[in-house]
């Protein structure tokens, strides 16, 4: 079976590099490099598949499944299309659809991602739907991209599952907000934090700070040239912006041990011993200023569903009223 993938001007090789570059520059991993080649693509499902929530037990899967449940009875059997921004490997976007098995899409099937290699693996699971495919980097916020099936009538479920603890509220939502028609539903999943306690930090720390983790983050850099024993990787938490109301950030910096010159795309890119170089970051919630940020930008929760031990939540949202 062959497939099609679309590429967004946003994933074109040139805009690609100069984003990387300038990133690196300022010691910064953009989000996207964890997952895109073919090597990080494989590396991340192994550590997902080991500790991603949804993979980690019934109650999680519940969740979804309750969401999922919600968001087809807002489509009241009416034609709709799906469009799954960061998709992944599909494996959630297929389990939304296999919970109504019976009913069909009769609308159209978008998939967004930034790893070709997903993107293939999510195209495959969710085929019998002839999905569009499209390799596009959501982090540069670009607009409409899918063609709606019936342009006189649009009327859409949006499905954003993952993207928010790693792409960040502060650029995630006000994305999704200008995405949001009047008709449109809209699905987000979020990690928690069930206390604003410093040992419930720690607690949740270890599901990133582990080997499969380690050797995903460590990845990229090993694809970059950098030698395994010439940087050390240590992950940390750190308090999000007030606004938060109790949310912190993991991240995990990676300290070089010597001096490294890169050569990249014909720019040089020098690094010195003991630079610090910001390589990933995922934010954790509270419900409450969970909530608040939505309501800042415009979206109304309609019904959210949470597992048992606080970590982990999925948001029916729609476009607030005016």
């Amino acid at each position: 079976m062959s497939i099609q993938l679309q590429i967004h001007p946003s994933a074109f090789p040139q805009s690609q590099r100069e984003h990387w570059f300038e990133s690196l520059k300022r010691q910064v991993v953009p989000a996207q490099c964890l997952y895109e080649s073919i090597g990080q693509a494989s590396r991340w499902l192994a550590y997902a598949k080991a500790w991603s929530p949804i993979h980690r037990g019934k109650d999680y899967q519940g969740v979804y499944d309750r969401a999922y449940a919600a968001a087809w009875g807002c489509m009241d059997r009416r034609a709709f299309d799906y469009l799954a921004l960061g998709c992944g490997d599909g494996y959630k976007d297929a389990s939304f659809f296999n919970h109504q098995a019976a009913r069909a899409l009769n609308g159209y099937l978008g998939l967004a991602e930034i790893s070709p290699s997903l993107l293939i693996e999510a195209s495959q699971k969710l085929a019998s739907f002839q999905p569009e495919a499209w390799v596009v980097d959501l982090a540069s916020a670009p607009e409409a991209f899918f063609r709606p099936s019936n342009p006189d009538n649009p009327r859409r479920l949006i499905s954003c599952m993952g993207m928010l603890p790693t792409l960040g509220y502060q650029v995630l939502l006000p994305y999704l907000s200008r995405q949001m028609g009047p008709e449109d539903w809209l699905l987000v999943s979020a990690n928690l934090t069930p206390s604003k306690d410093p040992e419930s930090c720690q607690a949740i720390l270890t599901q990133y700070d582990n080997d499969l983790a380690m050797e995903w983050y460590r990845g990229f850099l090993l694809e970059l040239g950098l030698p395994r024993d010439s940087f050390a990787c240590q992950a940390s938490t750190h308090a999000m912006e007030p606004v938060t109301d109790g949310g912190f950030r993991i991240q995990i910096k990676a300290r070089l041990k010597q001096d490294h010159c890169l050569s990249f795309y014909g720019h040089r890119l020098e690094w010195l011993a003991h630079t610090t170089l910001d390589l990933f970051r995922s934010e954790r919630h509270t419900t409450q200023g969970l909530r608040q940020l939505f309501h800042q930008h415009g979206l109304a929760c309609h019904e959210s569903f949470q597992s048992e031990d606080g970590e982990e939540a999925v948001y029916l949202l729609k476009r607030a009223s005016a």
